[in-house]
């Protein structure tokens, strides 16, 4: 079955940010089976070179370059070398992200910081580096954001994070209103618990939080899986999506709506 053209990526070349693992490899992986040319970054480069493999073994093309993205200098120079390597950028899928879970009382000035600086300071000098990039190159781009439901709700046990992530919501509505008169689309996906390690841990670690997952969720009693965010993803990232910016697109299977 062939893709349809509007949601294609073809020749596309795609940044995911927190390639390596979870939502962001399925990402990647989806996005390189829509045609895209990846350049992919975290700050594990086995990680980075293993996903790359993949991709290059299925005819792909990917880029990797190792990135933190709570440092704006490595921020600035995986872009530097994303641009050297493939001459522009056309979609970036601001995807990295951390968090630590504990009560409200208990957080540290330091962990607070590495939660806010890993989920809302990463994802502003991320979009704004590759904005200044497709406002200089005037053809346009696209600009998603991943944040979470629990930026869009209360998530007892995740105060900073969840403080953060309705930060990014927020700050891409003020990203698309600016950056529209240069055809630039800034959207937000916001997913439920998605299956991967870490989740599977934290819900060992929070019984409040794997309680919610089984009963929150209309749609299914547990964990999201990846494939389940990755294709809202690529929606937003495709000419099917010319009309829509400034949309927070929360995949929760209903749990924000009662």
């Amino acid at each position: 079955m062939k893709t349809l053209p509007q949601f294609s990526l073809q020749d596309q070349v795609v940044v995911v940010t927190g390639a390596g693992r979870g939502i962001g490899r399925t990402i990647a992986l989806d996005a390189h089976r829509s045609g895209a040319k990846l350049a992919i970054g975290s700050r594990t480069k086995s990680e980075l070179e293993s996903l790359r493999a993949e991709i290059e073994a299925d005819g792909g093309v990917c880029f990797c370059h190792e990135l933190d993205v709570t440092q704006v200098d490595s921020i600035r120079s995986f872009f530097s070398a994303v641009v050297a390597h493939f001459g522009h950028i056309d979609v970036l899928i601001n995807n990295a992200g951390y968090n630590r879970q504990a009560p409200l009382l208990d957080y540290s000035e330091e962990l607070y910081d590495e939660i806010v600086d890993a989920n809302l300071k990463s994802v502003f000098f991320c979009a704004q580096v590759v904005a200044k990039h497709m406002v200089s190159r005037q053809q346009g781009g696209v600009i998603i954001n991943i944040s979470s439901q629990a930026g869009v709700v209360g998530a007892p046990g995740r105060g900073p994070y969840s403080g953060a992530k309705a930060g990014v919501n927020n700050l891409t509505k003020t990203m698309a209103a600016e950056w529209a008169p240069h055809n630039i689309r800034v959207n937000v996906v916001a997913p439920t618990g998605t299956r991967s390690p870490l989740a599977e841990k934290a819900m060992m670690e929070n019984p409040e939080l794997a309680e919610a997952i089984t009963t929150k969720n209309l749609l299914r009693k547990g964990l999201a899986e990846p494939e389940e965010i990755s294709a809202p993803v690529i929606f937003l990232a495709s000419p099917a999506a010319s009309m829509i910016t400034g949309h927070t697109l929360v995949v929760d299977g209903g749990w924000t709506i009662i």
